[in-house]
């Protein structure tokens, strides 16, 4: 399990928002990425992201309301942290969690059509958002 981070769409699969300035932030020199541990009972943490909008080697930290995951990528900050009262955790525990609260979510299914596309800062283009299976049109 990585860390690769998608801001622009919902898990399962819908789109969320523009990025905005998110991934300008990304080569900072500890980057926290907090977030909910699920959305509507759908699990925000997943084995893959629907969309990628950030690499996760430039992810440091996840934070969510039941705990924080260090990327293992950042040994420094997982030994500043270790032995603390935080609630420190593995990524892959935090899935679990919000599978066991909220269920396994199944992959969303998508068309061929491109409603949206990711640029990286450079203009890039890292990923597209699809569009949703059970819409019409």
């Amino acid at each position: 399990m990585n860390f690769n981070a998608n801001v622009v769409s919902h898990s399962d699969g819908y789109l969320l928002h523009g990025i905005g300035g998110w991934q300008n932030c990304l080569f900072g020199k500890t980057v926290i990425l907090p977030v909910p541990l699920f959305r509507d009972r759908i699990p925000v943490i997943r084995d893959e992201v629907t969309t990628l909008c950030g690499p996760g080697e430039l992810i440091d930290v996840v934070i969510t309301e039941r705990g924080i995951a260090v990327n293992p990528l950042r040994p420094d900050l997982i030994e500043k942290i270790s032995g603390s009262d935080l609630p420190v955790k593995t990524l892959s525990q935090l899935k679990d969690e919000a599978e066991f609260i909220c269920g396994k979510p199944q992959k969303p299914v998508f068309r061929e059509k491109i409603v949206a596309a990711i640029k990286w800062v450079d203009g890039t283009v890292i990923d597209v958002v699809r569009q949703v299976a059970n819409i019409k049109n």
